[in-house]
């Protein structure tokens, strides 16, 4: 029953054994979602979601690479959300820690993405790096709580994380919350809601312990599983349930 609810398996760090990588999540795992970045990503993403039984699809265009927008592009990414194996908007949001892409331009986007989210009653998910402050104010004022989601790779407090909750929204751990440094991360692990809580792995990226530095792929993600039921003292199989269940619900996924 393991799910992870954001992978990137299309990555080129994939090119050489991505069927590999496939067959082990057919294997071992209940399901994931993979997500489209750009316009060449989501299609894929697609074509794979449909293709493959155990891997859903969200497209979307990443807030790095909101300076790509045209009208065109957008009407191509609006179609790809309607099909039936895309059960989520994004990844969209805020990313300043990168500036590809400028504020203005990303925050434009960003509503864009809310905006289809709320006429296909799909739900969001939300990109949050070092721009915690302006992502939640467009939240807000755009009301996405009417849809919510989900806030992937979640790095903020205790305090944002119930700010988050109350939106209407699902946190999403990862690699992150394996790592020694990880305070802030372990603080949200134990007060978030068993019914409001995640796993991804953000493949191939944030890696958990113990294949830090090393490629990440769906199948770790039971790591991070182990390490959020040793911070909650709860046993593994209670964290692979509540997580499965969870990730179904807010994905509106029925099988």
């Amino acid at each position: 029953m393991l799910f992870d609810t954001h992978a990137h398996i299309l990555d080129e760090q994939f090119d050489n054994d991505r069927q590999e990588v496939i067959d082990r999540i057919n294997e071992q795992m209940g399901l994931i979602v993979n997500v489209g970045c750009n316009l060449e990503d989501c299609h894929r993403t697609v074509a794979l979601a449909e293709q493959e039984k155990k891997i859903y699809a969200a497209v979307g265009l990443h807030p790095n690479d909101a300076y790509l927008y045209t009208d065109t592009l957008w009407e191509e990414i609006c179609e790809l959300a309607r099909r039936p194996k895309v059960v989520g908007i994004g990844e969209t949001g805020l990313d300043y820690y990168w500036d590809d892409s400028t504020p203005e331009q990303q925050k434009e986007l960003f509503i864009k993405h809310i905006d289809l989210a709320k006429a296909l009653k799909k739900p969001l998910v939300i990109h949050d790096r070092e721009a915690h402050r302006d992502t939640l104010t467009i939240l807000k004022e755009q009301h996405a709580e009417k849809v919510g989601g989900i806030f992937h790779a979640f790095s903020g407090s205790v305090e944002m994380a119930k700010i988050v909750l109350d939106m209407n929204f699902y946190i999403a751990l990862g690699g992150p919350v394996t790592f020694k440094n990880a305070r802030k991360t372990v603080e949200v692990a134990a007060m978030v809601p068993l019914d409001r809580l995640l796993i991804e792995t953000d493949c191939p990226y944030m890696t958990p312990v113990p294949f830090r530095g090393k490629r990440n792929e769906p199948v770790l993600v039971r790591h991070t599983a182990e390490k959020i039921a040793e911070i909650r003292g709860i046993s593994y199989e209670e964290v692979l349930q509540a997580t499965w269940e969870n990730a179904k619900r807010a994905y509106a996924i029925s099988e």
